[in-house]
């Protein structure tokens, strides 16, 4: 009983890790703009779109 117990609780971490590393990946993608170091800043989604299916 208590097995069973353990091994969902691992379960339930490993899922939990998994959200936390998903948001914050979005949250990143989402503020990158602001914190973006280059001078001349990234291109919008857009043009990346635009440009991945012009070529």
């Amino acid at each position: 009983m208590n097995e069973e117990k353990e091994s969902f609780s691992l379960i339930d971490w490993i899922g939990s890790a998994i959200g936390f590393v998903v948001i914050g990946f979005i949250i990143f993608i989402l503020i990158w703009p602001l914190i973006d170091p280059t001078p001349e800043k990234s291109s919008t989604i857009k043009e990346n779109i635009h440009q991945a299916t012009g070529k």
